[in-house]
């Protein structure tokens, strides 16, 4: 349960800032947990990708009533932002896309053909795969040549593996369906 707590944390850290981050130039802006508390992992910095991907965690986890509620409340004040500041949520997008392009392909790209080294760091950077799958559903610009590398990336992605079990903790699985989220569903 720490990603869940870390993701609740960044979002509890993040909501206050979010329209100074949608109005602001900086793609990845550093945020500080509450009374200081440190974050970890992939939640240092926000983004909207590590936002979805918060938001998408711990609506897929059961949690305890007050987190719950916790939860409830930070999604209302995430999406009355959002409702304000669309077009700026979309620039954001579609800055963040490209981005996450490049650290996915370079995170494939390191994967030697028979080397299974970089296997073990998947489970956290198939990461990078699901915010791109976020980000994505967020936007409705065409984008053509970023999905035409992501296709071509998951052609090379599913070229390495093969069906498996979910990658991640299994509280999550219901928010993440293999049809949608393949790439949760491989083994190497």
């Amino acid at each position: 349960m720490h990603v869940l707590e870390n993701d609740l944390a960044f979002l509890q850290a993040s909501t206050p800032v979010l329209e100074e981050y949608l109005l602001s130039d900086v793609l990845y802006y550093p945020v500080t947990g509450q009374h200081g508390r440190q974050l970890s992992g992939d939640t240092t910095r926000l983004t909207l990708g590590n936002l979805l991907l918060s938001r998408k965690r711990l609506s897929s986890a059961t949690l305890a009533d007050d987190e719950k509620s916790s939860f409830s409340d930070l999604n209302r004040q995430i999406d009355q932002v959002y409702a304000q500041w669309r077009s700026r949520w979309n620039v954001k997008i579609q800055q963040e896309i490209p981005n996450r392009l490049m650290l996915w392909k370079n995170y494939l790209g390191e994967w030697s053909e028979g080397s299974k080294a970089k296997t073990g760091d998947y489970p956290y950077n198939v990461r990078l795969r699901v915010i791109l799958e976020l980000l994505f559903a967020e936007t409705d610009a065409l984008l053509v040549q970023e999905k035409g590398l992501l296709h071509s990336l998951d052609q090379r992605l599913k070229g390495k593996g093969q069906p498996g079990p979910f990658v991640w903790d299994e509280s999550l699985v219901s928010g993440f369906p293999a049809d949608k989220f393949w790439f949760l569903y491989l083994q190497f």
